[in-house]
């Protein structure tokens, strides 16, 4: 199997050679053999698109230069709905490529150009009308298809002897050698249903645009999916997660998804029944059976092996549009569970991929005037939310969502986005469900915050961030910078922070050129390009409304690395030789008040394990420090907690510190 992958690696890097030669056809046998070689090659699936998108724009139409639909795989006699539905699909196959197999950023490029042409009725008419003759014949050279030329190697020759892509169907399963339609069987069928006068009555204002239920129809279960089942099985608001392991006519059988809660509070609303969106699961093979497939199922859910391969995890990626519990209380509802009936709901857009060290960034979502399922971001100050780690749970559900480009419907804008009614709706009380209908989950405004995704991408970087970055000999993350503006997918321009010291503890230190990783920073007059690699993570700090000063010390629930026996009267000789020791921070700082860490020490025989330090009698090694005290803070190490991890022998509690960010010399 080994030697398999070997070679598969190899295919795969010939069809890269290939792919920048413009050579697609050999590049996609290549990709064909590494898949036969190895079935598990990495994103195999995508890297096949990219080459029949990229073959695909060969087929050249006077005017157009492209055929747009053979580019988007589809009929001329598509609706809208098709186009929407498959232009969606392969941007998402493709995304996860876009900075890692070559020309994948074209292959993107070509299909917004073709659905900007295709999903705009004037300008579809327009470029029915330049492509009608390369069809006209479409029939007869089915009935011959050597007349125009041979089979291509990636598919069946298509019109004017182009090579139509493997695999080149329409959302419903139907083969580009079917017959096509005219130009205007295209224009009545496409646009059938599109109400373009938002005025035109109440019908008009719940008019669905997207068909978010061409993605529920029996043929999309596959066994070993992950599927999002609707809250009204539970009896309870938001949804859960089952495994499909055998289908039969109308339904599914599904072996449910067990969370996996990491911290007390997590447990309490595990065990009272309520609602996990977001974290890790685990399949629980005693909770199987058959479920009717009809109207149940929200959507597929997308997720990623966790540290073991017995793990879910599923957590918001970007883009995505979530349910969030307004006035969420882990602590108070995990002893209340009722408290939830009564809940509201706030909509938000995630803008940053979620990050086990920090959460994850959302944008609030309001209702468009004359729409009932169409929203858009909220604008101002109060607009964007954080959700830490720790508050994974106040997510409620995910909510299947489609994002307009604006020339879909009047009085609709680009960016703004149609939300699938099925996954707004509120269970109500059972004595109100069938004589009053259901209830809509209306947002709600909430508050601010800021964080990133682990695995760097230009898509994590925002002008005004600060990040910390590696610093001296040691490379650990104590040197702090702010965000500038991005100069390429992989790299970006910065300005680097300096200290701003209050005290004269503080002003002797920076006097004596040791390293400050607390207190107050300023930027300075130097701007550096850095490669996104050389950044750690992202920073919690709070800016002053008045200067230009940015406030950073250890937050609760980090984990950062403190000198070991440090002293005021330090010299750089002393700096350089020091170790250190790694706590956890147990409360927020705040002046005048003792910050708490407890001691963590490395879990016998794992390297990157830590675990709190326990006295001899029992109790965990805690301590405080105050304000001037912070100068011995090192610096913060990323790290999260692995849950599950107790069945390989390693405590429940333990975390997982990122390798690069741990101190040379960590002595016990």
């Amino acid at each position: 199997m080994s030697y398999n992958k070997v070679e598969a690696l190899r295919e795969k890097s010939d069809a890269e050679k290939l792919i920048l030669a413009n050579d697609y056809i050999p590049a996609r046998l290549k990709l064909k053999k590494a898949q036969q070689l190895f079935p598990g090659l990495d994103h195999i699936a995508p890297m096949l698109a990219v080459c029949d998108i990229l073959s695909a724009s060969t087929n050249i139409i006077p005017g157009y230069e492209t055929d747009y639909y053979w580019v988007l795989q589809l009929m001329p006699s598509s609706t809208v709905t098709d186009i929407n539905c498959q232009y969606q699909k392969l941007v998402s196959l493709l995304q996860p490529i876009k900075y890692k197999f070559p020309a994948t950023e074209l292959a993107l490029k070509l299909l917004q150009e073709a659905y900007a042409v295709l999903s705009d009725k004037k300008k579809r008419v327009t470029f029915d009308i330049k492509r009608g003759t390369s069809w006209v014949n479409y029939e007869s050279y089915e009935s011959n298809p050597e007349q125009n030329g041979n089979l291509g190697a990636n598919g069946s020759a298509g019109a004017n002897g182009h090579t139509v892509p493997n695999g080149s169907t329409g959302p419903n399963n139907m083969n580009l050698q079917e017959s096509g339609s005219s130009s205007s069987d295209v224009i009545s069928e496409g646009f059938k249903g599109i109400d373009t006068d938002i005025n035109s009555g109440s019908d008009a204002q719940k008019q669905d645009y997207y068909s978010f239920d061409s993605y529920r129809t029996p043929e999309c279960f596959e066994i070993k999916d992950v599927w999002a089942v609707q809250c009204h099985l539970t009896s309870s608001i938001g949804s859960r997660y089952g495994q499909i392991c055998n289908k039969s006519g109308g339904e599914v059988e599904v072996t449910w998804l067990k969370p996996i809660p990491l911290i007390e509070g997590e447990r309490r609303w595990f065990d009272a029944g309520l609602p996990v969106a977001c974290g890790s699961f685990c399949l629980d093979s005693e909770t199987s059976g058959p479920i009717e497939s009809k109207g149940v199922f929200s959507y597929k859910c997308s997720w990623g092996s966790g540290v073991t391969e017995e793990l879910f995890e599923i957590y918001p990626k970007k883009g995505e549009v979530w349910a969030v519990y307004e006035n969420f209380d882990l602590e108070e509802w995990s002893y209340n569970p009722d408290t939830i009936k009564e809940c509201s709901f706030m909509f938000v857009e995630i803008i940053s991929d979620y990050s086990i060290y920090n959460g994850v960034e959302c944008c609030l979502l309001v209702k468009v005037n004359g729409f009932n399922s169409i929203f858009e971001q909220q604008t101002g100050e109060a607009a964007t939310i954080h959700i830490g780690p720790r508050e994974l749970y106040m997510l409620a559900h995910n909510i299947p969502a489609y994002r307009f480009t604006g020339s879909e419907i009047d009085g609709v804008h680009d960016g703004m986005i149609e939300l699938d009614q099925l996954a707004l709706i509120k269970p109500s009380q059972e004595t109100k469900d069938q004589k009053e209908g259901p209830e809509l989950l209306i947002p709600t405004q909430n508050r601010t915050g800021s964080v990133l995704g682990s695995n760097w991408s230009a898509n994590d970087f925002t002008t005004g961030q600060i990040w910390a970055m590696c610093y001296a000999k040691d490379l650990m993350p104590r040197q702090y910078v702010l965000i500038d503006s991005l100069i390429s997918p992989n790299r970006l321009s910065a300005t680097i922070l300096e200290p701003e010291p209050v005290l004269d503890i503080e002003i002797s230190w920076k006097n004596r050129n040791m390293p400050i990783a607390c207190g107050m920073f300023r930027p300075k007059d130097l701007k550096i390009t850095l490669d996104i690699r050389q950044l750690s993570h992202s920073v919690n700090c709070f800016k002053s409304t008045t200067t230009s000063v940015y406030k950073i010390f250890p937050s609760k629930g980090e984990v950062w690395a403190l000198y070991k026996n440090w002293k005021t009267t330090w010299s750089r000789a002393h700096y350089d030789n020091c170790k250190c020791w790694v706590v956890e921070i147990l409360s927020d700082f705040s002046d005048g008040e003792k910050m708490m860490v407890a001691r963590l020490v490395e879990v016998k025989g794992c390297l990157t394990f830590y675990q709190r330090l326990q006295g001899d009698d029992g109790f965990e090694m805690v301590r405080g420090f105050l304000r001037r005290e912070m100068l011995c803070f090192s610096h913060r190490i990323p790290a999260f907690r692995v849950p599950g991890i107790g069945g390989h022998g390693i405590p429940e509690s333990s975390w997982h510190l990122e390798p690069a960010a741990l101190p040379l010399y960590s002595g016990n």
